[in-house]
């Protein structure tokens, strides 16, 4: 009986395991509407490389846009940033809340945000070019700064 037990469970493993699985493509139109969008409006002139498509079984999927530069977005189901890792450039101005970037002026002047997450029940976390880590909570008030 124990042996027919786990047949089942490892089987159930390996069928759930086949379903869930990862696209590669380059085809934009593979995005979200919403997506498409902040890439053609905040990443115009970034060439893309290639767009991963997370798809796990019973979850939503998420999907990923890396461009030729090393510049990441990540997007959740309906397309929304989660997160921008650019690399060599500065995460557009735009993308960033305004309370975030009146209290980054102000105590980290002519420092570049390289990174910057934003989580499902709100909050950001900023990495700046300078390897500081400053978080925010939804409202973009500072919480706390990281090195």
């Amino acid at each position: 009986m124990k042996k027919l037990f786990f047949l089942f469970v490892m089987m159930i493993g390996l069928s759930v395991q086949a379903m869930a699985k990862d696209v590669i493509t380059r085809d934009i139109n593979q995005l979200p509407q919403v997506a498409r969008t902040t890439i053609q409006k905040y990443f115009a002139k970034a060439k893309l490389s290639y767009i991963k498509i997370d798809k796990d079984f019973l979850e939503a999927a998420t999907y990923e846009a890396i461009f030729e530069d090393g510049t990441q977005i990540e997007f959740n189901s309906k397309g929304e940033w989660t997160e921008v890792d650019s690399k060599l450039n500065p995460v557009p101005d735009a993308l960033i809340p305004a309370t975030v970037k009146t209290y980054l002026k102000k105590n980290f002047p002519n420092i570049a945000v390289e990174k910057i997450e934003r989580h499902r029940k709100g909050g950001y976390d900023v990495e700046l070019k300078n390897d500081l880590s400053v978080e925010f909570d939804a409202q973009g008030n500072f919480l706390r700064l990281d090195d």
